[in-house]
Protein backbone atom coordinates (compact mmCIF):
# COMPACT_ATOMS: atom_id res chain seq x y z
CA UNK A 1 0.00 0.00 0.00
CA UNK A 2 3.13 2.48 0.81
CA UNK A 3 3.77 2.21 -2.88
CA UNK A 4 0.72 4.18 -3.61
CA UNK A 5 2.71 6.88 -2.43
CA UNK A 6 5.53 6.61 -4.15
CA UNK A 7 5.99 7.69 -7.85
CA UNK A 8 8.18 7.00 -10.49
CA UNK A 9 9.90 10.04 -12.28
CA UNK A 10 8.31 9.43 -14.99
CA UNK A 11 4.76 9.55 -14.11
CA UNK A 12 5.58 12.42 -12.14
CA UNK A 13 6.92 14.04 -14.67
CA UNK A 14 4.59 13.22 -17.25
CA UNK A 15 1.89 14.34 -14.93
CA UNK A 16 3.07 17.81 -14.31
CA UNK A 17 4.42 18.51 -17.71
CA UNK A 18 0.45 17.68 -18.95
CA UNK A 19 -1.01 19.52 -16.08
CA UNK A 20 1.30 22.74 -16.63
CA UNK A 21 0.66 22.54 -20.69
CA UNK A 22 -2.99 22.09 -20.73
CA UNK A 23 -2.69 18.79 -21.97
CA UNK A 24 -5.23 17.33 -19.50
CA UNK A 25 -7.85 18.83 -17.14
CA UNK A 26 -6.55 19.58 -13.88
CA UNK A 27 -8.56 18.80 -10.86
CA UNK A 28 -9.44 22.14 -8.97
CA UNK A 29 -10.29 21.13 -5.53
CA UNK A 30 -12.47 24.28 -5.12
CA UNK A 31 -14.81 23.23 -7.38
CA UNK A 32 -15.44 19.22 -6.35
CA UNK A 33 -17.63 18.25 -4.41
CA UNK A 34 -16.44 16.03 -1.93
CA UNK A 35 -18.09 12.93 0.30
CA UNK A 36 -19.73 14.32 3.63
CA UNK A 37 -17.64 12.15 5.69
CA UNK A 38 -14.43 13.75 4.52
CA UNK A 39 -15.13 16.85 6.51
CA UNK A 40 -13.36 19.40 3.75
CA UNK A 41 -14.57 22.27 3.11
CA UNK A 42 -11.45 24.04 1.25
CA UNK A 43 -13.07 28.20 1.76
CA UNK A 44 -11.59 27.47 5.06
CA UNK A 45 -8.22 26.11 4.73
CA UNK A 46 -4.89 27.33 3.48
CA UNK A 47 -3.91 27.39 0.04
CA UNK A 48 -0.88 27.04 -1.23
CA UNK A 49 0.63 28.51 -4.42
CA UNK A 50 0.91 25.40 -6.14
CA UNK A 51 -2.57 24.63 -5.30
CA UNK A 52 -2.63 22.38 -2.74
CA UNK A 53 -4.95 22.81 0.46
CA UNK A 54 -4.67 21.94 3.89
CA UNK A 55 -5.80 22.78 7.55
CA UNK A 56 -3.89 21.47 10.84
CA UNK A 57 -6.80 19.07 12.77
CA UNK A 58 -4.22 19.43 15.86
CA UNK A 59 -1.09 21.60 16.34
CA UNK A 60 1.67 19.43 17.10
CA UNK A 61 4.39 20.64 20.10
CA UNK A 62 7.40 18.71 18.79
CA UNK A 63 10.24 19.35 16.21
CA UNK A 64 9.09 21.73 13.11
CA UNK A 65 9.18 19.50 9.53
CA UNK A 66 11.11 22.12 7.36
CA UNK A 67 13.51 20.10 4.80
CA UNK A 68 13.53 16.81 3.14
CA UNK A 69 13.99 13.76 5.62
CA UNK A 70 13.17 10.65 6.44
CA UNK A 71 9.61 10.82 8.77
CA UNK A 72 7.53 8.22 10.47
CA UNK A 73 3.48 8.91 9.92
CA UNK A 74 0.15 7.33 10.11
CA UNK A 75 -2.31 8.18 6.98
CA UNK A 76 -5.40 7.45 5.44
CA UNK A 77 -5.61 8.45 2.21
CA UNK A 78 -9.39 8.97 0.10
CA UNK A 79 -10.53 10.13 -3.01
CA UNK A 80 -13.41 13.04 -3.16
CA UNK A 81 -16.15 10.16 -2.90
CA UNK A 82 -14.65 9.07 0.48
CA UNK A 83 -13.46 5.80 -0.92
CA UNK A 84 -10.73 4.73 0.92
CA UNK A 85 -7.67 3.88 -1.43
CA UNK A 86 -4.51 3.50 0.72
CA UNK A 87 -3.53 3.82 4.52
CA UNK A 88 -0.60 3.08 6.80
CA UNK A 89 0.39 2.85 10.70
CA UNK A 90 3.88 4.11 11.30
CA UNK A 91 4.99 3.86 8.39
CA UNK A 92 8.67 5.94 7.52
CA UNK A 93 8.86 7.34 4.09
CA UNK A 94 11.81 9.72 2.86
CA UNK A 95 10.09 12.69 2.22
CA UNK A 96 12.07 13.52 -1.49
CA UNK A 97 9.88 10.23 -2.50
CA UNK A 98 6.85 11.04 -2.06
CA UNK A 99 3.88 12.80 -4.62
CA UNK A 100 4.67 16.66 -4.15
CA UNK A 101 1.27 17.03 -2.48
CA UNK A 102 1.98 15.12 0.48
CA UNK A 103 5.19 15.86 0.90
CA UNK A 104 4.60 19.75 0.47
CA UNK A 105 1.73 19.00 2.90
CA UNK A 106 3.78 17.76 5.60
CA UNK A 107 6.54 20.52 5.16
CA UNK A 108 5.64 23.13 8.34
CA UNK A 109 3.93 20.19 10.17
CA UNK A 110 5.61 19.64 13.88
CA UNK A 111 5.86 16.36 15.37
CA UNK A 112 2.51 15.33 16.94
CA UNK A 113 0.00 17.25 14.50
CA UNK A 114 -2.88 15.69 12.33
CA UNK A 115 -3.29 17.47 8.78
CA UNK A 116 -5.27 17.52 6.56
CA UNK A 117 -4.41 17.84 2.55
CA UNK A 118 -6.77 18.01 -0.27
CA UNK A 119 -3.97 16.95 -3.37
CA UNK A 120 -5.02 18.45 -6.99
CA UNK A 121 -4.34 15.45 -9.65
CA UNK A 122 -1.27 17.55 -10.76
CA UNK A 123 0.21 17.16 -7.09
CA UNK A 124 -0.72 13.56 -6.86
CA UNK A 125 -1.32 10.85 -9.67
CA UNK A 126 -1.96 13.08 -12.89
CA UNK A 127 -3.22 12.43 -16.08
CA UNK A 128 -2.17 8.51 -15.51
CA UNK A 129 -3.80 7.99 -12.04
CA UNK A 130 -1.61 5.24 -10.00
CA UNK A 131 -4.46 2.18 -11.50
CA UNK A 132 -6.28 0.12 -9.97
CA UNK A 133 -7.26 2.29 -7.10
CA UNK A 134 -6.19 5.91 -7.86
CA UNK A 135 -8.30 6.83 -10.96
CA UNK A 136 -6.05 9.43 -14.00
CA UNK A 137 -6.75 13.38 -12.64
CA UNK A 138 -8.02 12.27 -9.30
CA UNK A 139 -8.16 15.19 -6.71
CA UNK A 140 -7.34 12.75 -2.88
CA UNK A 141 -7.79 13.99 0.35
CA UNK A 142 -5.27 12.50 2.80
CA UNK A 143 -5.49 13.00 7.00
CA UNK A 144 -1.93 12.42 8.02
CA UNK A 145 -0.03 12.04 11.94
CA UNK A 146 3.19 13.24 11.92
CA UNK A 147 5.21 10.94 14.63
CA UNK A 148 8.48 11.59 14.29
CA UNK A 149 11.17 13.15 12.47
CA UNK A 150 13.90 10.77 11.94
Amino acid sequence: MRRLLLLGLALLATACINDVAGLGPASDPATESFASSLNVNVATMTKTPDGLYYRDIINGTGPLLVKDTTVQVTYSGYLADGTLFDSGTGVSFQTNALVPGFREGLMGMRVGGRRQLVIRSSLGYGETGSPPNVPRQATLVFVVDLLAIQ
